[in-house]
């Protein structure tokens, strides 16, 4: 029998016990409602960020048009203060993916992650309010990032970008669109992405996962798990994605080939039916020899960030400003 490398990491933190019962039944309540009822209920709820979280950006909205004739929603972060300083006009910029299964989320979700690394990069901060399943199903969600990318590189004078220096991340269903937009400008030819940011990812439909290659036992194992069980995710799935079959621009996991990926920053956390699909894409992107650096979360569960008591909640928001930082500095952007 084969050692398993990971399974370890479910058990349990200590600080997350204390919160647990709270959660669950928060969240046992709220998955119970119809999925078009979620959205709307989510839209409710606060999405409080760790003390310290960076305040004294510029923020803005605006709308970008999409293929199909379509608007969407923009939020944009600069650190003019930060710019200025440097005597920089023109910026690196990241787009950002929310969570929520591609089913729910808006803005708000990802405030933390947009905010740290506007503060400690000085790039330009972009998240995207992609439309969402099941009004939207695949590939709606995917399309509308990938032509706000577009849209940034051929507004990058307006925007004030360098559009030779740009980043995708993403959280969760997010971080599935974030990880698959590197690989469609790869596929169609766009340069400019220098790294990626994939914090929780979903990179593979449980149906077409090579099981007999790769350790997955993290779906049984946290299949009960707080926050995201294995029904929600499978509920998820069924709403956004079809699976008639394995389309790489909804399981980048599958694709051909990862040469010519940009790096690669992947956050895992322990008690998450996703950890193991999250190793495994780790493990293909160094095969191909993308580097990849993974930080793991023992004994918390997937978007245990919402949580900001919890001083991992912090680090996990620095981990992405501080390695995105890294990054561009090697690039020759020294913020």
């Amino acid at each position: 029998m084969a050692i398993l490398k990971y399974a370890w990491l479910s058990d349990p933190d200590p600080v997350w016990l204390p919160l647990k019962q709270a959660c669950d039944e928060r969240f046992d309540a709220f998955y119970a409602l119809p999925i078009e009822q979620q959205h709307e209920t989510w839209l409710k709820y606060p999405h409080p960020v760790p003390e310290g979280t960076p305040a004294g950006l510029d923020v803005s909205f605006d709308k970008v048009p999409v293929r199909d004739g379509a608007n969407v929603g923009i939020k944009i972060y600069r650190n003019t203060e930060k710019l200025k300083a440097m005597g920089k006009e023109k910026a690196p910029l990241v787009l950002v993916a929310h969570g929520g299964g591609w089913v729910l989320g808006n803005h708000d979700v990802e405030e933390g992650v947009c905010r740290w690394i506007a503060k400690e990069t000085g790039a330009v901060v972009v998240d995207v309010d992609y439309r969402l399943a099941p009004a939207y199903r695949y590939p709606h969600a995917i399309n509308d990032f990938y032509d706000v990318f577009k849209w940034c590189k051929d507004n990058a004078d307006t925007l004030g970008i360098d559009s030779s220096l740009i980043l995708s991340c993403g959280s969760s269903a997010g971080a599935n669109l974030a990880a698959v937009l590197p690989i469609m400008a790869r596929d169609n030819k766009e340069k400019g992405i220098i790294g990626q940011v994939l914090n929780g990812p979903v990179v593979c439909h449980p149906k077409y996962f090579p099981k007999d290659k790769y350790e997955y036992t993290s779906w049984e194992q946290n299949k009960n798990a707080s926050i995201l069980g294995k029904d929600h995710m499978l509920r998820c799935w069924e709403t956004y994605y079809p699976a008639t079959g394995p389309d790489v621009y909804a399981n980048p996991f599958l694709v051909e080939t990862m040469e010519g990926l940009p790096p690669a920053l992947i956050q895992i956390t322990g008690m998450d039916p996703l950890r193991d699909e999250a190793f495994a894409y780790a493990d293909r992107l160094k095969e191909s020899g993308v580097p990849v650096e993974v930080a793991t979360y023992a004994g918390l569960p997937h978007g245990f960030y919402t949580f900001p008591q919890l001083e991992a909640s912090a680090i996990y928001f620095k981990k992405a400003a501080s390695w995105a930082k890294e990054l561009l500095a090697r690039k020759g952007w020294n913020a």
